[in-house]
């Protein structure tokens, strides 16, 4: 994940996982299970393991 200013920040001010996690998206930034969502799409991976190693 790319550090940017308020990551930093939030980092150093000892922010929670979900601070940083909802900072991230703003930022556009894709989680885990979004990621792999894609790469179901493109043929690499199945639905049932990015299912299998993403927990929401």
């Amino acid at each position: 994940m790319p550090i940017s200013e308020e990551i930093q920040r939030l980092i150093l001010a000892e922010g929670t996982a979900m601070d940083l996690a909802a900072q991230a998206q703003k930022e556009g930034v894709r989680d885990l299970r979004q990621s792999g969502l894609i790469k179901v799409r493109g043929g690499m991976t199945t639905l049932e393991e990015v299912i299998s190693v993403t927990n929401e």
